[in-house]
């Protein structure tokens, strides 16, 4: 009579058996940002998207809790991040876990929501990123591959044995500027990396004004400042919103525009608005 079962060791025998490696199946479905907007990110000065954010170690009574963008997260921080980095929208991301790639780095702010560092992985398979030695090097070295970055208490990684031949490639940059509009005539739009600045920064003032008037597709200025003084976003709001209507001087920069009375997302940067703000 059996005493019990040990479900990894079926599962490896059964894929031995039948010829099948979790690291090929993984291969061929994970999901992987493309490695400009994890240059991008660095770019900004850290590889870390939140960088004074990690998991909490709970059997070491840390509850998650993050005030300020400083604390201890479970794994929504991390998670927010790569499908951000993807810009697709949860709804559409049906079955996958964010897995990171480096052992026990969710515990170091530093790491936890580096872009390199995370991978989107269908649940069956994401347990092998923390259990499978196989599974974890050749995580490992895709990564390094894809975008340059290891950890700083890491070595590079080494090609390992049995290296899948052929990998998913990475997803589409969400950062995509479209042609310039002809119509506008010398009132450019908000730089692209003035644009991620800003993304990065979701607790900041900017951010939010922008994400006002992109939930709402269009809205009057003066609900549009009503909304920003009930929110406590900005003490001067009339002039907040100015400053995102121009180039000149020290204003934030041109991501609004106004038409008919409705402010709206400046057109050629929609786009990448819809993609990197609230992408999850």
């Amino acid at each position: 009579m059996t005493s019990g079962f040990d479900a990894q060791e079926l599962l490896k025998m059964a894929c031995l058996n039948r010829q099948v490696r979790f690291s090929d199946l993984v291969a061929d479905t994970a999901l992987w940002a493309h490695p400009e907007t994890h240059r991008r990110q660095v770019r900004l000065g850290s590889a870390a998207v939140y960088p004074k954010i990690r998991r909490a170690r709970a059997g070491q009574g840390e509850q998650r809790g993050v005030n300020n963008g400083e604390g201890f997260d479970d794994n929504s921080y991390a998670n927010i991040t790569i499908k951000r980095a993807l810009g697709i929208h949860r709804s559409k991301l049906v079955g996958f876990e964010c897995c990171h790639i480096w052992p026990n780095s969710c515990y170091d702010a530093r790491y936890h929501t580096v872009i390199a560092n995370l991978v989107l992985l269908p649940r069956a398979l994401a347990s092998f990123s923390d259990h499978d030695p196989e599974v974890q090097a050749a995580l490992q070295y895709r990564s390094h591959d894809l975008y340059g970055w290891h950890p700083d208490d890491w070595p590079p990684p080494q090609h390992p044995d049995n290296y899948p031949l052929q990998w998913r490639a990475p997803e589409p940059d969400p950062v995509v500027v479209p042609a310039r509009s002809p119509t506008f005539r010398g009132d450019e739009p908000v730089g692209v990396e003035k644009l991620g600045l800003w993304a990065a920064r979701p607790d900041s003032n900017v951010y939010r004004i922008v994400d006002i008037v992109h939930r709402a597709g269009s809205i009057r200025r003066n609900q549009l400042i009503r909304e920003i003084e009930r929110l406590g976003i900005s003490r001067n709001a009339p002039g907040a919103v100015a400053s995102l209507m121009t180039n000149a001087g020290n204003a934030y920069g041109r991501a609004l525009v106004e038409r008919s009375g409705l402010v709206s997302i400046h057109p050629e940067i929609a786009r990448v608005v819809r993609r990197y703000w609230r992408a999850t």
